[in-house]
């Protein structure tokens, strides 16, 4: 030994050996169990022959590093407790068909008994009686109401020693015929600590349906967002719970999955750095007005749900008719995500809507059909408003660039809390092509946003039918204040009838050679491909709209 090495140095060396080896031992000895609710048992040790029954069991014995096969099964459980994974050792719930692996919040029942007008069922467990539904056929949810006697038709009750009365439309027999779905349990996966479950991190879960659960398919305290950071959401479908996801946290990582038909939300963010990619979020909102905004996926409320990456997900649907029903929400105090490349179609009130959410980028996204028959005046492919959760309302800052819109109720609608915004926070549309939209509707009189190097194609169609030179009209129109709550700065927008789209009636909505709006886009540095990955510019200068022409 060197005498002039400090004698702390070989001490805490070795401590530092003794962590890798310990590390790099349990990283060699991670263990893969196997769960199968048919021929499980939790007396046994988990291995391929003799598989543990339940997932929760092997929750509680799992390490860092370890991973769990589930096999096909129905498994009637919520998994509330166990540990924590590492960075490079996650702890792994891996299901061996994404369809045949199905965790049910609900269990179906056929053996109702009559009295009267209405069935009943004794025997039922419900874990809280403030999240109970009725599905019938996975298309209807039954209305509560609060007694057994004089019960309407679609509808259900749970008297106060857990037996069950339902009643279906037109008097249907449950038994014959139907499948009625009866809630028992809260939520799938708990990642927080509460409601008797942990806080965990850096755990996987992967390959599996998760359904009809009465809160939520995968659950996390969004006031423990770094707790329960780091999951892995691979290749799951929720569906027909009250949120498919809620909320995701710091750093989680969500591809490749489905929310579908969910009462509420496909998925709701509320941490910082999410990825969520890849995705199909349809019919959310599904079994009617769920007195929230129902989306395909929203972000907030909270300051922490920012610097999320929102890629190339498919949103179709969403929404229920008479509410704030929409693809991508962005709700409160979020702020700085990114939404780029998703296809967005259908929805009953907006695409892509701002409720006190900015500085935000959204771009190169199609959104197609949005609320194409709704009326009311906040529907549109693009919403910017004030954020119902409190202060600060307003949406400011948002840049909204290369985005093609097509046959939507409107391609804008704005709307403020009143106050002047500064120039320098005005959201921005730039770059973007809307075309075959009903109407351009109203704006606030105080400036929320600039428009700059927009295409326009008939579109308000409403102007196109007032005058025989649809082009002329609808400069002045882009030109004026006619559009009040607008500060137009570009003098030449491009405007016509006919946007040159590759085919309108299969709502192909890429440029030909011959749309107007080649090469005509300004440039934008944090844009440099389209939609589908083209470089660009591939011309004299950038595309408008989501695609860029290949030459």
């Amino acid at each position: 030994m060197n005498p002039m090495t400090p004698r702390f140095v070989l001490p805490k060396l070795l401590a530092s050996f003794v962590i890798l080896l310990a590390f790099g031992f349990h990283q060699a000895s991670a263990i893969e169990y196997h769960v199968d609710i048919n021929a499980g048992n939790n007396s046994f040790p988990g291995t391929t022959e003799r598989p543990f029954k339940t997932i929760n069991h092997a929750a509680k014995v799992m390490e860092p590093g370890d991973k769990a096969i589930i096999h096909e099964g129905v498994y009637h459980e919520q998994i509330m407790g166990g540990k924590s994974g590492l960075p490079d050792a996650p702890i792994t719930f891996e299901g061996v068909d994404r369809d045949k692996v199905v965790l049910r919040g609900s269990v179906t029942v056929k053996d109702w008994k009559k009295v009267g007008s209405v069935w009943f069922k004794v025997g039922l467990q419900p874990i809280t009686r403030q999240n109970l539904f009725v599905i019938v056929d996975e298309k209807q949810k039954l209305k509560k109401v609060d007694q057994p006697q004089g019960m309407p038709e679609g509808s259900f009750c749970l008297d106060i020693n857990n037996n069950y009365f339902i009643r279906l439309l037109g008097d249907a027999d449950p038994n014959t015929d139907h499948v009625v779905d009866v809630y028992e349990l809260d939520m799938g996966f708990n990642a927080g600590a509460r409601y008797g479950g942990t806080a965990k991190k850096h755990v996987v879960l992967r390959n599996m349906t998760l359904e009809k659960y009465g809160s939520y398919g995968v659950s996390a305290a969004p006031n423990q967002h770094e707790e329960n950071s780091h999951w892995e959401l691979d290749n799951l479908k929720c569906q027909f719970s009250g949120c498919g996801v809620f909320s995701a946290l710091d750093d989680w990582y969500i591809h490749d999955c489905q929310f579908l038909r969910n009462a509420i939300h496909g998925c709701q963010i509320d941490g910082s750095r999410v990825r969520f990619m890849n995705n199909i979020s349809n019919e959310n909102e599904f079994f009617g007005h769920s007195g929230y905004a129902g989306a395909g996926l929203l972000i907030g409320p909270n300051p922490w749900a920012n610097s999320c990456e929102i890629k190339g997900n498919t949103f179709k649907d969403n929404g229920y008719p008479d509410g704030y029903g929409c693809a991508i929400y962005l709700e409160g105090r979020s702020y700085n995500n990114t939404v780029e490349n998703n296809f967005i179609e259908g929805g009953t009130h907006a695409g892509i809507c701002f409720y006190g959410s900015s500085y935000n980028k959204v771009f190169n996204n199609v959104l197609l059909d949005i609320a194409p028959k709704n009326s009311w005046d906040l529907c549109a492919a693009f919403v910017i408003d004030r954020s119902r959760e409190g202060a600060p309302t307003q949406s400011v800052g948002n840049l909204i660039a290369h985005n093609t819109v097509c046959g939507c109720s409107s391609p804008i609608a704005l709307s403020q809390s009143g106050a002047e915004i500064p120039k320098d926070q005005l959201n921005q549309f730039v770059n973007n092509v809307f075309s075959y939209c009903r109407r351009i509707l109203p704006k606030p009189g105080t400036v929320v946003a600039i428009l700059r190097n927009n295409a326009w194609f008939s579109c308000p169609e409403e102007t196109q039918q007032r005058s025989s030179s649809f082009e002329e009209t609808a400069k002045r129109f882009y030109q004026s204040k006619i559009v009040t709550g607008v500060d137009t700065l570009d003098s030449k927008p491009v405007v016509g009838s006919d946007p040159g789209f590759k085919d309108i009636t299969k709502r192909i909505l890429s440029p030909t050679s011959n749309s107007p709006f080649v090469d005509k886009a300004e440039p934008l540095d944090f844009v440099t491909t389209d939609i589908d990955g083209t470089r660009r510019p591939q011309g004299l200068g950038p595309d408008i709209g989501a695609y860029e022409l290949q030459k």
